[in-house]
């Protein structure tokens, strides 16, 4: 699931005191809440809201529980960003995105230690300063010139043309 996001915009949510901000990032991480919280049942499992709040308090306490905070930034970079058409990489494999340096894992910069997830969501990160026409090449190289090259190129293309970076959840 492809996003272009201004990291360092993101990054401002982290540690946020003003109140509509804070709410606004919170309705959109409400609808994942439901659906992150059923993925564990243990009775010391904390909740997805206290993961939300955390992020915005700008601390990550839970070291067990990476992918809950992966999915609440999810919410805050919906709240931010744009979702790009992925219709040509649903399903798909990650293997061109693990393979190509530009695209690195859990690389957002937050100004605290984020635990990375033990399984999903996987995810991709591409700096604006990495959208490059080396990668373009690259990534032609390893897609050929079909429907996931072109559309890939576009997420690159879009988020260059709102000087945005990239993230890509893989779940």
């Amino acid at each position: 699931m492809p996003y272009r996001v201004s990291l360092s915009r993101l990054n401002t949510r982290f540690g946020i005191t003003v109140t509509a901000k804070r709410t606004k990032v919170r309705k959109a991480c409400y609808i994942l809440g439901r659906n992150v919280d059923q993925m564990d049942s243990s009775s010391d499992a904390p909740v997805f809201n206290d993961i939300v709040t955390e992020l915005l308090d700008g601390k990550a306490t839970h070291s067990k529980y990476g992918y809950k905070y992966w999915y609440a930034i999810k919410g805050f970079i919906e709240s931010l960003g744009q979702f790009l058409n992925n219709s040509e990489w649903y399903p798909a494999d990650a293997d061109v995105f693990w393979k190509t340096k530009a695209f690195k894992l859990y690389d957002i910069d937050a100004p605290m230690k984020i635990p990375t997830p033990d399984d999903f969501p996987t995810v991709f990160v591409l700096r604006s300063e990495n959208m490059t026409d080396e990668l373009l090449k690259e990534l032609e190289k390893e897609l050929g010139n079909g429907e996931q090259y072109w559309q890939v190129s576009g997420w690159i293309r879009e988020a260059k043309r709102y000087k945005q970076d990239l993230v890509l959840f893989y779940h």
